[in-house]
């Protein structure tokens, strides 16, 4: 069982912390050499915009993914803060509840939309599916990570 553990968090390290780092230095140089074509060279180059626009897509959603993973991500606590530990409980299910049956929904649809669709980035030819691909991955990241919440949740209320 350990192996398996341990592939399952190396995978789960490479979508959500790796493969966006390594989209972002891509973006990045991407950026760079626009700049450099830009303004060295005076011919800029449009592939370097469209690629950059692209990779800022997946590093957004896949940077979704680690902000949900460290509890990084913003949120509206207003009530939160004021109730007690087991109102906190009960509300913090009850949100785990809700993104659980929200994304689940939106998820088969998310799928098969990306599928089908056959939209192709203008300049470079990138079908859109292997860009937008991220979201269905984001999808599953949050709703796995929310039901992990909701269990910890739940034998909490249960021990208190």
């Amino acid at each position: 069982m350990k192996p398996i553990k341990q592939a399952a968090r190396w995978i789960v390290d490479f979508v959500e912390v790796y493969l966006p780092i390594a989209v972002f230095v891509a973006l990045f140089l991407a950026f760079l050499t626009n700049v450099f074509f830009r303004y060295v060279v005076r011919n800029p180059q449009n592939w370097t915009f469209e690629f950059s626009v692209n990779a800022f897509v997946v590093v957004g959603l896949l940077g979704a993914c680690a902000a949900y993973r460290k509890e990084d991500h913003v949120v509206f606590d207003l009530l939160y803060t004021r109730l007690n530990a087991k109102g906190q409980n009960i509300l913090r299910m009850l949100g785990s509840v809700i993104v659980i049956i929200f994304l689940t929904v939106a998820l088969p649809g998310s799928v098969i939309y990306l599928v089908k669709l056959p939209a192709v980035t203008s300049i470079m030819r990138i079908p859109l599916r292997f860009v937008f691909v991220s979201y269905p991955i984001m999808l599953i990241s949050i709703v796995l990570r929310s039901v992990y919440r909701l269990i910890l949740d739940i034998e909490a209320y249960r021990n208190k």
